[in-house]
């Protein structure tokens, strides 16, 4: 493990998903003195929402740029680097109204772009162009919805579908989500619900260093 990329997205400084990633963090930073952690701050540095301008940008080949397209392609070329350069990747994802939070939506808008992270092709169709890696989801949630499982979703988590779809179209396929459930249904809920995430991501830890 030489190179760890981490997205914070939830918009609060003392989110539980935070707690989290910085669990991994320290989990993996143990394992591995010398691993380069990428960290982006998506929650609390949002990226701008996708608009007619910006899509042209990103999804186009313009002959002329605007300054606003001339930074937003650069910025979303070294998101791009940064999945590059990982060997793994750490989302920490709050749940918001049953799916993603705002600001990683607007972060998947800035990195799916065709050429770069996904292309088609006239026979086999869409193909990912990210090189596969692990991909670890810490998604917290208010409620109980289950553990993300694809065999056995819960039907108010359209959360854990649509990130390993999304992950999975641009060719990151080794998706895992590790949950922490209960996390407004109370004291004792919430301590369950984040001790069982933290020993999922020691797990996950010892896997990769195996």
């Amino acid at each position: 493990m030489k190179t760890l990329l981490v997205l914070d997205s939830s918009p609060r400084r003392d989110a539980v998903s935070r707690q989290l990633t910085n669990h991994f963090i320290e989990k993996i930073s143990a394992k591995y003195p010398d691993v380069r952690i990428i960290h982006r701050d998506i929650g609390a540095s949002p990226l701008a929402h996708v608009d007619d301008e910006l899509i042209n940008a990103l999804r186009k080949e313009p002959e002329t740029l605007t300054p606003r397209q001339q930074a937003a392609r650069q910025a979303s070329d070294q998101m791009i680097e940064e999945m590059n350069e990982a060997d793994a990747i750490v989302v920490g994802a709050p749940m918001h109204n049953f799916t993603v939070s705002g600001a990683l939506r607007t972060w998947i808008d800035h990195v799916a772009r065709p050429g770069k992270t996904f292309g088609y092709d006239p026979e086999t169709g869409p193909k990912g162009l990210i090189e596969d890696k692990p991909v670890f989801v810490l998604s917290t949630r208010g409620g109980d919805y289950g553990d993300g499982a694809p065999d056995n979703p819960h039907p108010a988590d359209f959360q854990s579908g649509y990130l390993r779809h999304i992950f999975g179209f641009i060719g990151l396929k080794n998706v895992r989500i590790i949950a922490a459930n209960g996390m407004d249904m109370g004291p004792e809920p919430r301590a369950e619900g984040l001790a069982e995430a933290n020993n999922k991501i020691d797990a996950a830890v010892d896997a990769l260093a195996a």
